[in-house]
């Protein structure tokens, strides 16, 4: 193991060590108790289970490079030749970290830092994961694929991701966390943008209904550069997800999209940041959740602007649908602001199917399932459009819909 990361892996098990697991009276996690969770009773995956993942939504057609991480190593790592010959740079984290450390020495820890807990956590123990690069001016018109899986029940997997864009160049990622077997996963992922780049991030949580899925996604996006980042959640009993996204140039972009579906007992905690430390950069937001049952969920939005950073245009909503009387849905928006000449909004909304819509549907012959069927897809819809590749944006939408049992 190199030096650099022996040294980083250090520094992150003595933050580790030194932190509490978070409680409560913790700003972030304030609606997500970890009471009754013993951490101890997953074993940690440090090895590969040999065998190919299984159930995958997005993982038909053809693909540019595929990954699958099942338990504590890659045992899928491809990259087709042709890609390859453009400099592109795609493989399984542990391996790359030896062989091309100048592309991840500069990242790896420094946009996701070991000051929280699991963050840090994942900092000292990750045994894989992906690194992905592509080079200053290269667009690549078909999508990368990884996928992460616990083979072994009650499992602990450690992953990481680290991506980068040189300016100009372009690239679809798609991240899908499979059903597998119950355990526990912590992830953290670090993306990093250069100027005029381009990348559509699309991330799949569909773990196991018995599992915990923890991860900490964060992107720095240059001047002119454009993130369309979708997160789809369907999966986990217990499930935390920070997206983060700075927008550290001026003109950047960041295009955050997610649905999710929570039912049973499940309990899911999104918590976002739009980072404005540019001026004229623009943030758009837009979260559609549907909950049934006695499942929770919790949003926490905070847009960010510093000072300097004028001309920003920021905007947040979540909306939630209610199928249950039971469930439970928090949204808390938030802005803090230090400069002028901004537009920043929000907004959040929760409730039940409209009465008046299915009454519209079924007056014209509609049975009632199906008109709620039809009222919660078309609820869904706007955030899924956002979604530019047709294909993974259809393969979504069936398998969000295959959760709602209307």
């Amino acid at each position: 193991m190199s030096t650099w990361l022996e040294e980083r892996r250090a520094t992150a098990a003595e933050s580790n060590d030194a932190l509490a697991a978070p409680s409560l009276s913790d700003e972030h996690w304030r609606f997500t108790s970890l009471r009754g969770v013993d951490f101890a009773a997953f074993t940690p995956a440090v090895v590969a289970t040999a065998g190919e993942a299984t159930g995958a939504i997005l993982a038909e057609g053809e693909h540019a490079g595929r990954l699958v991480m099942r338990d504590g190593g890659v045992v899928v790592d491809e990259l087709q030749a042709e890609i390859a010959a453009q400099g592109v740079v795609f493989g399984s984290l542990a391996r790359l970290a030896e062989e091309q450390s100048a592309l991840i020495e500069p990242i790896l820890g420094s946009i996701v830092g070991y000051d929280e807990k699991f963050a840090a956590e994942n900092g000292a123990l990750w045994t894989d994961g992906l690194l992905l690069h592509v080079p200053a001016g290269v667009k690549i018109a078909l999508p990368f694929h990884t996928a992460y899986e616990i083979a072994t029940p009650q499992a602990a997997q450690q992953w990481r991701v680290v991506v980068s864009l040189g300016e100009g160049a372009e690239a679809t990622l798609v991240e899908e966390h499979l059903p597998g077997q119950p355990g526990y996963a912590n992830g953290v992922a670090e993306l990093v943008l250069a100027p005029t780049a381009h990348l559509t991030y699309v991330v799949v949580q569909d773990r196991s209904d018995q599992s915990i899925h923890f991860a900490a996604h964060r992107a720095e996006v240059a001047k002119d550069a454009t993130l369309e980042w979708s997160a789809c959640s369907i999966g986990s009993k217990t499930g935390k997800t920070r997206m983060e996204t700075r927008l550290t140039g001026e003109g950047a972009t960041g295009r955050l999209s997610a649905v999710y579906v929570v039912d049973g007992k499940r309990h899911l905690d999104l918590d976002t940041t739009q980072e404005h430390d540019a001026p004229n950069a623009v943030s758009d937001l837009a979260f559609k959740g549907v909950l049934l049952d006695d499942a929770r969920s919790v949003w926490r939005g905070v847009i960010r602007v510093a000072e300097g950073a004028h001309g920003t245009d920021a905007y947040q909503e979540n909306r939630n649908l209610m199928l249950s009387p039971t469930a439970r849905a928090d949204s808390i928006p938030g802005l803090e602001i230090d400069t002028n000449d901004v537009r920043c909004t929000h907004g959040a909304t929760a409730g039940p199917v409209d009465p008046m819509l299915k009454f519209y549907l079924m007056s014209r012959g509609i049975p009632q399932g199906e008109a709620e069927r039809m009222i919660v897809e078309g609820f869904l819809e706007e955030a899924l459009e956002r979604i530019p590749d047709l294909r993974i944006r259809e393969a979504l939408t069936t398998a969000v819909m295959t959760r709602v049992p209307l």
